[in-house]
């Protein structure tokens, strides 16, 4: 068993509640609440390391390379 970080990125939702994203998974779910939305996150990424295996997930294998690129855009 090891413990790993994940990214929850949370936007209010068009109907109301919250939509959270993780990047490093590339899974989306929903809650009512803040709170909700990560529980639900922390169910979906449980659910999907377990049917991928963590060594299968780029991010967690260690074979990525990671780098911040600069962009201009107009707006």
């Amino acid at each position: 068993m090891r413990k790993i970080r994940i990214t929850a990125e949370l936007a209010p939702a068009e109907e109301g509640g919250y939509v959270v994203y993780c990047p490093e998974l590339d899974i989306t779910t929903e809650g009512e609440t803040v709170e909700e939305a990560i529980v639900m996150l922390k169910d979906a990424a449980s659910g999907y390391i377990e049917v991928v295996g963590i060594d299968n997930i780029p991010h967690f294998s260690g074979k990525t390379i990671k780098e911040e690129v600069e962009l201009v855009v107009n707006g």
